[in-house]
């Protein structure tokens, strides 16, 4: 307590002296360089403003490195805009800010699965915003409610560090895994935590974004509760849809069942006939259950190869290595990970 009061008098001393930023640092979300630093002091500890004052000392991991007459100081995550930061040296203390306004408030711009009819099993969703958001203290502000207003407890997994892409522009809810699976002691005390035939609402309301905005009104996905799925995705019942050489056309893959969105884009490649990536643009339609992909260059003659992982997986988990929910020895490969290859033959 006595340092965190010290520190805190030692900031509003410095604030009180001087209402602008030190003209000798250098802000961005990446970076923070610390021009004309003794070389004593070349080693500072970085704490978010605001948290020292609410005595919490919330330290910012990050690396440094030492250059000619200054240190560059490289943030594990980027750095939030409109926010105060402090850097504590061995003989002195600096404070510094990004200032990134943006008034827009954040919205929510798509959920996945998109569909409104899920599996009982569901495993995961995936909230998009329209801008950068911050990535804490959200799952408070995310509910799961019945046709009646109840609150459903316990059903998202309340991760220690929420699951946010590099962008923080997408949150990864996840229902929790010990209640979806067979077995498991909070299955057999709790149940499921979605029940089939029965309708829910998954509200977001009052997140932040990097800037300090909130959103201005709630954001609910309504969607109706089905059976649950049992079955692996199957690579024998995808129907491929070639494209024409010489052209610039869609390489398509309709499935039976929706796949998770982040498998479709991650976990199936395109190689050409020399066996280099194919470079283009992914799109998922029809609900999760159509992959197109675009070429950035034209399609040649020849032999092109899909390589899909294994851990390729629909909304409940499932994934081409066998189900979430399977007994011990029901997997089809030793590991996850494996490359499924496919040839596809444009002519």
């Amino acid at each position: 307590m006595q340092r965190t009061l010290f520190l805190y008098l030692l900031v509003l001393f410095v604030s009180i002296s001087s209402n602008s930023q030190e003209n000798n640092i250098i802000v961005t979300k990446q970076s923070v360089v610390f021009k004309n630093i003794p070389f004593e002091d070349a080693t500072p500890v970085i704490y978010l403003l605001s948290s020292v004052k609410k005595g919490e000392d919330i330290i910012i991991k990050g690396s440094f490195d030492k250059k000619i007459g200054e240190l560059v100081f490289t943030p594990e995550f980027p750095l939030l805009s409109n926010v105060e930061y402090m850097a504590q040296f061995k003989n002195d203390i600096k404070y510094f800010s990004l200032q990134d306004k943006n008034l827009q408030s954040p919205v929510v711009t798509a959920i996945y699965p998109s569909s409104n009819k899920l599996p009982e099993n569901l495993l995961r969703m995936y909230i998009q915003f329209s801008q950068p958001m911050k990535t804490i203290n959200n799952l408070e502000h995310i509910s799961l409610t019945n046709d009646k207003g109840e609150v459903i407890k316990g059903a998202i997994f309340n991760n220690v560090y929420e699951l946010w892409n590099d962008e923080q522009t997408q949150l990864t809810i996840i229902f929790d895994p010990a209640r979806v699976k067979t077995g498991l002691l909070a299955h057999e005390s709790y149940g499921r935590a979605l029940q089939p035939n029965k309708t829910y609402h998954l509200t977001i309301d009052h997140l932040q974004d990097i800037y300090g905005n909130k959103m201005k009104n709630a954001h609910t996905k309504t969607f109706i509760v089905e059976s649950e799925d049992k079955r692996s995705p199957d690579i024998s019942l995808w129907q491929i849809h070639k494209p024409k050489p010489k052209t610039h056309d869609t390489l398509k893959i309709d499935f039976t069942d929706a796949v998770d969105m982040m498998s479709l884009k991650n976990r199936i490649q395109v190689l050409d006939v020399n066996n280099q990536i194919v470079h283009g643009k992914i799109e998922i339609t029809n609900t999760e259950k159509s992959w197109h992909f675009i070429p950035h260059h034209k399609w040649e003659n020849g032999d092109y190869q899909l390589y899909i992982n294994s851990r390729l997986a629909d909304p409940s988990g499932n994934n081409l290595n066998g189900l979430f929910d399977h007994e011990f020895g029901d997997l089809k490969y030793d590991k996850e990970g494996k490359i499924i290859k496919l040839k596809i033959q444009i002519n």
